[in-house]
């Protein structure tokens, strides 16, 4: 322990600038923990963000509003599967450049991507606008107040317009972790909280509508990240400029096959995670999604350190995969885990025991959860978060195989529990299911697979 912990402190005073890094272990080790204190930093900027606006919302658009606006952001997350897990893949095979000091390579794998992801947007633009129109989507998310079926249409044209463009420069955020540069990417992101939250603000000022709401945050954020992207490849790391002309087979070929499988496990994870705000819609009404929406986003911060060491941990691993350095990745694993489980057990507790008081003075009483909601929240933070910090270890080295299977199985098993539960138990019967998925299709088999891998 004590060597532990010297090793840490003097990593951190690496990462802080105090002393010189010796060695490519080292230099790995601290890029990690410099990724880890600005994501912190990033972190708290997002939180801050959060406990601004969600409040600020829930009052200003009322419950239905606010609920078709959660629900419209989670449809948005299911297009973004069509992207078929190039974003991902791209992760593993530019680390895989990096390790190689290769920019050739590297910029193949970025130009495959970028170009791929735009054609993929032009298509997707062109059948979304075709089909819209003729869509009743005051009915599909089941609003019933005059304003709100007036608003819900222009506001999901908008809100797909926006992804859209902002769809092939999604990949500048996996580019700056595959180079172990994960705190330029938090600071991006970091800018990007900030410029949606006073985008915020004003519209609440002009009152605005859904619309504007939709217009000036996504806005916002979309401005940020094509801001993010020029500086990446015209100042930062000109070489990796997408070119038409790099586009090899190769290239295309290592990322559709490893894209393929995380595009799987993109389709079951959304399937776990985001088909909740539309059962509830759908069976209890969009107000029945204000509650749970807001009580998920609360326990999602009590996986605080897991969120902010990921995207450093990724590469990382990644990297050393490729330079066969197991010991290393078995080593930092089991670190991140106990950190981790220890972590987000120390933040969960007291939101179960105090939650309904901090959510009614943080979004209104129309948020509050009941008791029973809280502590399967609490549970599924501590799961979800054990088996995220697993789930970098399989995407690093590519092993996903098997993660594809039982993660498709765990998909359905939760939507049929999701569907059958919330009738019968209401709001906390959705978070059930996603917990018995779960337990019964993912904990045991990835936890033996993530033993292969670092032991191979």
């Amino acid at each position: 322990m004590r060597a532990f912990l010297l090793s840490a402190v003097r990593h951190v005073q690496l990462a802080l600038g105090v002393g010189e890094v010796k060695g490519q272990i080292q230099g790995r080790d601290v890029r990690i923990v410099q990724g880890i204190f600005s994501g912190l930093a990033g972190r708290g900027v997002a939180t801050l963000v959060s406990f601004i606006s969600v409040p600020l919302t829930v009052r200003y658009l009322g419950p239905e509003r606010y609920g078709a606006w959660v629900t419209i952001s989670t449809v948005i997350a299911w297009v973004a599967l069509a992207d078929f897990g190039l974003s991902n893949s791209l992760t593993n095979v530019v680390s895989e450049g990096y390790a190689k000091n290769s920019q050739d390579l590297a910029q193949n794998y970025v130009s495959a991507a970028f170009w791929s992801l735009a054609v993929i947007a032009t298509l997707l633009a062109l059948i979304f606008f075709c089909v819209w129109p003729s869509v009743p989507w005051d009915r599909v998310f089941n609003v019933q107040s005059a304003q709100a079926r007036k608003e819900v249409g222009p506001a999901v044209a908008i809100a797909f317009g926006i992804f859209i463009l902002n769809f092939p420069v999604s990949i500048v955020t996996k580019i700056y972790g595959a180079y172990q540069e994960v705190a330029k990417g938090n600071a991006w992101s970091a800018a990007g909280n900030l410029s949606s939250l006073a985008a915020l603000i004003t519209v609440t000022q002009l009152k605005g509508g859904l619309v504007s709401l939709v217009i000036a945050v996504s806005g916002a954020l979309l401005l940020v990240n094509l801001a993010s992207a020029v500086w990446l490849f015209a100042w930062s790391k000109p070489w990796l400029r997408p070119r038409p002309d790099r586009v090899t087979f190769s290239a295309m070929r290592k990322l559709t096959s490893l894209g393929g499988m995380f595009f799987a496990i993109q389709i079951a994870a959304l399937v776990l995670f985001q088909t909740d705000n539309l059962i509830i819609a759908h069976y209890l009404g969009a107000a029945a999604v204000t509650p749970y929406s807001v009580t998920w986003r609360l326990f999602t911060y009590t996986a605080i350190f897991q969120i902010v060491s990921s995207p450093s941990y990724w590469p990382a691993y990644a990297e050393a995969f490729s330079r066969g350095d197991r010991a290393w990745v078995r080593h930092r694993f089991r670190i991140n885990l106990r950190i981790t489980i220890g972590s987000t057990l120390a933040l969960a507790l007291p939101l179960v025991f105090f939650g309904q008081g901090i959510i009614r003075k943080w979004a209104g009483s129309a948020a509050v959860p009941s008791p029973s909601l809280l502590l399967w929240m609490g549970v599924w933070s501590l799961i979800s978060s054990a088996m995220n910090s697993q789930s970098i270890v399989l995407a690093s080295s590519g092993r996903v195989k098997v993660q594809v299977i039982y993660s498709a199985v765990a998909a359905v098993v939760n939507l049929v529990l999701s569907i059958f539960l919330v009738q019968k138990l209401g709001l906390v019967g959705v978070i059930m299911g996603t917990v018995g998925a779960y337990l019964t299709c993912i904990v045991l088999p990835q936890f033996l697979e993530v033993e292969r891998s670092i032991r191979d």
